[in-house]
């Protein structure tokens, strides 16, 4: 039986899963882990890439019961027609930029690079960056709004890098156009830098309109990586050290319109058994 309707759940809103969760039973059985999914209760989903096909794949995802509400896209893909089309084509209401650009790297495409060839370079980024991207940012997104779009950004513990006494996740708020700009907090990246979920949620409520349901396990270390929290540092909702009784009283307050459980790195269960457990939590908040 499939759990209740929105109303089951935090905000009164149906529930997502980044698809990034599942990426390897995707890409082994594409039309049949979109089924699982949709039979465990999810009914929307966030894309971590551009499917082959996206027809083919949209269908599949309406067959199981699953809205296609966003993407997570790098910066220079938005510099692409195909991008917006395709997005457009799938049914997406947001467009979700992953990662800061640099300055020094705008004209390349930074999704050929490695992890490991991004790391040093992202040590030096600095707040002349930030204010650069926030200025993209507000370009493109009057760009998508034309196109019935939404621009967001997903913070990664580098965004919660301190430039005096704001964030750069503060100067990225503070820089973009409110009409334009919307953020999308990773609840799991903000931890992992040392700072406050909770605090943020407060702080701009309605600026941060979607959220990343992920969590770390008790004792995890903090860390302003540009990459994601240390492989091996997730935890199912409900088995890690965030609050999200408290959390969801405090999003209450605010703009909040979707969120997706996010899992990255070995769990405690196997991925369709870790997502599966994650959305049983959610349903006893």
């Amino acid at each position: 039986m499939l759990p209740g309707p929105a109303r089951a759940y935090p905000l009164g809103l149906l529930p997502g899963l980044q698809l990034w969760s599942v990426k390897d039973a995707l890409a082994a059985d594409q039309a049949g882990t979109l089924q699982k999914i949709g039979a465990m209760g999810y009914r929307e989903v966030e894309l971590y890439e551009l499917p082959r096909s996206p027809g083919e794949f949209k269908q599949q995802c309406a067959d199981a019961g699953l809205a296609i509400i966003g993407g997570h896209f790098y910066l220079q893909s938005l510099k692409d027609r195909k991008t917006i089309d395709t997005a457009l084509q799938l049914g997406m209401r947001n467009i979700i930029v992953v990662f800061p650009t640099l300055k020094s790297l705008a004209d390349r495409d930074i999704s050929a690079m490695s992890v490991r060839e991004l790391e040093p370079l992202y040590e030096k980024i600095t707040v002349d960056d930030y204010q650069w991207n926030a200025a993209q940012f507000n370009r493109y997104g009057a760009l998508l709004k034309r196109e019935g779009l939404q621009l967001g950004y997903h913070n990664h513990a580098i965004d919660l890098k301190r430039f005096g006494h704001r964030s750069a996740l503060d100067v990225l708020i503070a820089a973009t156009d409110p009409d334009l700009v919307v953020f999308e907090m990773d609840c799991g990246h903000v931890i992992h830098a040392g700072a406050d979920p909770i605090a943020y949620l407060r702080k701009y409520p309605k600026r941060i309109q979607l959220l990343h349901l992920k969590d770390l396990v008790p004792g995890f270390h903090i860390s302003a990586s540009i990459d994601t929290e240390e492989k091996d540092t997730n935890a199912e909702l409900g088995m890690g050290v965030i609050d999200w009784r408290k959390l969801f009283q405090v999003a209450a307050q605010g703009h909040i319109k979707h969120y997706f459980v996010e899992h990255e790195g070995t769990m405690a269960h196997p991925p369709l058994v870790a997502v599966a457990n994650s959305l049983k939590f959610l349903a006893t908040l």
